[in-house]
C-alpha cells in the first residue's frame, strides 16, 4: 500500500509539473500579468479629460466636476494636512503612484477624474475612448461602491470630519446620484 502512495504521489507530480494541473499557478500568473499592465498606467490629470468631457452635448461632465465638493478636496484640508500622507491619498489623485512625465502633483490635486476612473495615460484619447472595451483594457475603471470605500471609510482620520461628532456615514446609493455623470445617447 505505501509503495501505492509513491506511485500516486510521483503521477500528480509529474501531471502538475506538465502543466496539466496548474489552477493556482494560472490564476497567480494572470494577476502578475494584470498588475504589470496596471503599472503601465500613469495618472495624467483631469485636464486631460476635459476637451472631450465639456460642454452641452458631453453632458456637461467637465463643468459638472468643477462645482463638486471632490474638486475642492485639496482646499478643503487644513493647511497643516496638506503634506500628510494619510490625507493626501484621498484629498488627491494619485498620491505616491506613477504619474505621467511632464504633471506635478499639483497638477493632481483634488479628487480629479481619475481618481475614479482609474490611471488615464492609455485610455485617454479619443480613438480609445470609443471603445468601451479598449478603454477597459487601456485601464479605464468603472466606478462601483469598492471604489468609493477607498476613501469613504469608517476610517477617514479626525481631521476629515473635524466639527462633527463622528465620521460621515457613506450610502452608496445616495452618493453615486450625486456624482452621475455620462454623455448624452445621440438623438
Amino acid at each position: 500500500m505505501r509503495g501505492m502512495s509513491y506511485l500516486l504521489g510521483g503521477a500528480l507530480v509529474a501531471v502538475i509539473s506538465a502543466g496539466l494541473i496548474m489552477p493556482s499557478l494560472t490564476s497567480a500568473q494572470e494577476a502578475a500579468k494584470e498588475a504589470t499592465k496596471a503599472a503601465a498606467f500613469k495618472y495624467v490629470g483631469a485636464q486631460a479629460c476635459k476637451a472631450c468631457h465639456m460642454g452641452e452635448k458631453n453632458g456637461k461632465i467637465w463643468e459638472t466636476y468643477l462645482e463638486s465638493p471632490h474638486a475642492k478636496a485639496f482646499e478643503k484640508l487644513p493647511e497643516a494636512s496638506r503634506a500628510n500622507a494619510a490625507c493626501l491619498g484621498c484629498h488627491t489623485t494619485g498620491h505616491g503612484k506613477e504619474i505621467a512625465k511632464g504633471k506635478t502633483a499639483a497638477d493632481l490635486q483634488g479628487v480629479q477624474c481619475e481618481a475614479c476612473h482609474g490611471p488615464g495615460s492609455e485610455y485617454k484619447t479619443l480613438a480609445v475612448m470609443k471603445s468601451q472595451e479598449q478603454s477597459l483594457a487601456k485601464g479605464l475603471i468603472i466606478p462601483n461602491e469598492k471604489v468609493c470605500a477607498g476613501c469613504h471609510t469608517a476610517s477617514i482620520p479626525k481631521d476629515c470630519w473635524a466639527g462633527a461628532a463622528a465620521a460621515p456615514k457613506f450610502d452608496f446609493a445616495t452618493a453615486v446620484k450625486k456624482v452621475e455623470h455620462h454623455i448624452p445617447k445621440k438623438p
